[in-house]
């Protein structure tokens, strides 16, 4: 019986009972209750509904395994073979056993015990799931085993590149392929050989046959010289009588040959019925089999490169070569790619940086009109200023002029520092002078308007 992999054997664990007085006692597992796993395989416990893995450091009496309801051993061996036969039909009534040999290794023993996987009915089921590989055998006799080995080897190693087969837990490769010879046909050509000898035994025998009947012939000669005279004699009177016979025979034979021309003329109109009736079907069949070598294909390169091995129309050198042919396209189109990219990212940068410079300047612009304002505001500040300062000074030189500051006791220095801005204005800069309006220098001065009034 085959040992099951990656899941070698699976226990329950039954509930501990109290142990020691009062039942104080510590608990612990027997010996016999857990597996002895060998030095390629561990221990997985199932704990409360979660699974943990034992490397090798948990006891009979660590609390995990005293809590534990069941307990896994699994197989952590590397590249694990494991054989799947599957059986594909014939073309007669007989069919061809293959056996597909896998390499297994276990990546994460609880995902195969929280899965329960079984390698062998997985990689059964990936393989009966292809059914290309079990239409191989119906055009081929058994006769035909080498012819059937090829295209069996090369249908399975194609689907596994086209469709590889991926197992949580763990990693699957294809190791080999293997058809078996039928019993049928081991049996045909051991019956086939003997017959062989068998003929050989009696061209060996007919040989020493022959031998003694030449000997035994030349001690008969001389009777066969008497016999020969008694047959002439004989001959002689039956030509006549033969002649007539041989008429009559080849009337009767001219009548066959005319009722033989007319059966090989049916036979033969029958035969090339038959034979324009199998080229249609054979066809036909190439039609089938055109459409589903296209359905396989699927317009991918790489799936078109990988029939045409299988096939036989290129070999694996030439494979190589297309293949790097592909990745060498489609590497340059990536490229081509990433240089519309970086230049779609140099335009974009420099767009960027364009509008930032538009932006600059138009804040520069806004800065230089708003310095602009407020310079004219301040030349019109200090402008009316010295207009104010001008028209003070003409009002106390007229008040002097008049003699008020004589007459009155006034605190002429108080007045002044008081009522009066004694501080001149700053001057004003030459630009902002030639700016001022016509109608501020046309303004009569408060000297002037005094004046005015006295003389009235």
């Amino acid at each position: 019986m085959t040992r099951p992999y990656p899941i070698v054997m699976q226990r329950p664990l039954s509930a501990l009972q109290k142990r020691g007085l009062l039942g104080l006692g510590r608990k612990s597992r027997e010996p016999d209750d857990l597996p002895k796993p060998a030095a390629h395989e561990m221990l997985v416990y199932r704990v409360e509904g979660e699974y943990l893995p034992d490397f090798g450091r948990l006891g009979p009496r660590d609390e995990q395994v005293v809590q534990a309801s069941h307990v896994s051993l699994v197989d952590m061996s590397r590249d694990a073979p494991v054989l799947v036969a599957v059986t594909i039909q014939s073309g007669e009534a007989s069919a061809f056993t293959v056996h597909v040999t896998f390499t297994c290794t276990v990546n994460d023993p609880v995902v195969v015990v929280r899965d329960g996987l079984n390698a062998a009915t997985v990689l059964h089921s990936y393989l009966t799931s292809h059914q290309r590989l079990f239409e191989l055998g119906l055009a081929r006799k058994l006769s035909d085993i080498n012819e059937v080995i090829r295209d069996v080897s090369a249908q399975v190693r194609a689907y596994f590149e086209v469709r590889p087969i991926t197992v949580p837990g763990m990693t699957i490769r294809l190791a080999g392929v293997e058809v078996l010879t039928p019993q049928e046909l081991v049996e045909f050509k051991k019956t086939l050989w003997d017959k062989e000898r068998e003929h050989e035994l009696a061209l060996k025998q007919q040989a020493q046959t022959h031998r003694l009947a030449y000997e035994s012939e030349r001690d008969d000669q001389t009777l066969e010289e008497v016999r020969r005279r008694h047959r002439n004699d004989v001959e002689l009177d039956q030509r006549g009588h033969d002649r007539t016979v041989q008429v009559g025979d080849q009337r009767h034979q001219h009548d066959m040959e005319v009722v033989d021309r007319r059966h090989e003329h049916l036979i033969q109109a029958a035969t090339t019925q038959h034979e324009l009736s199998l080229a249609a079907e054979r066809r036909q069949y190439a039609r089938d089999q055109f459409e589903r070598d296209v359905e396989l294909i699927n317009g991918d390169t790489r799936n078109a490169l990988l029939y045409a091995v299988a096939s036989g129309q290129i070999d694996q050198r030439e494979l190589v070569a297309e293949l790097r042919t592909e990745a060498a396209r489609e590497s340059e189109l990536a490229d081509a790619r990433q240089a519309r990219d970086r230049d779609y990212e140099l335009v974009k940068q420099q767009q960027d940086r364009d509008y930032k410079r538009i932006e600059l300047e138009m804040e520069r612009h806004d800065r230089d009109a708003t310095r602009a304002e407020r310079a004219r505001r301040d030349a019109a500040d200090r402008e009316d200023e010295r207009r104010r300062f001008d028209a003070n000074v003409q009002l106390v030189q007229t008040l002097a002029a008049r003699g008020f500051l004589d007459t009155h006791n006034l605190p002429v220095e108080k007045i002044i520092a008081e009522v009066l801005d004694t501080t001149p204005p700053a001057p004003v800069p030459k630009e902002l002078a030639e700016d001022r309006p016509k109608e501020l220098e046309e303004e009569r001065s408060v000297a002037d308007e005094l004046r005015e009034e006295n003389a009235d």
